[in-house]
């Protein structure tokens, strides 16, 4: 398998969207010279690569897989085959219940928390 050189392809995918830099960098919760440095990474932590996927709504997870590839072109310019383009929107919502899911643990675990804290300073 090819080594993925991540950066570019993000980048790439960043083009074909026409966000402005700004918004994109806002949307990682990053400055702009950051978002400069992510374009030219050969390698990214895959929380931050999570977040992009979420923001640019394309799995950069996909280029680590031996699964055929689908360029960022066919994605944006919507010729997916229909069973595939409805594969990415069961994933998609898979993936944001998911995340809800993990959000309600975490909300859970940080009252939890707070409860141990207030019985402690009794």
């Amino acid at each position: 398998m090819a080594l993925v050189e991540i950066g570019p392809k993000i980048k790439e995918v960043f083009d074909l969207r026409q966000m402005k830099l700004t918004e994109f960098a806002d949307s990682l919760g990053t400055v702009r010279q950051n978002v400069y440095r992510i374009f030219r990474k050969r390698h990214l932590d895959t929380g931050l690569l999570l977040r992009i996927s979420q923001v640019l709504d394309h799995n950069f997870f996909q280029y680590y897989t031996h699964q055929p590839q689908t360029s960022a072109e066919q994605i944006s310019a919507g010729n997916l085959p229909i069973e595939q383009e409805s594969e990415y929107q069961r994933q998609l919502e898979l993936s944001r219940k998911e995340i809800d899911y993990l959000r309600k643990i975490i909300r859970l675990m940080e009252e939890k928390a707070e409860l141990i804290q207030q019985m402690e300073h009794r």
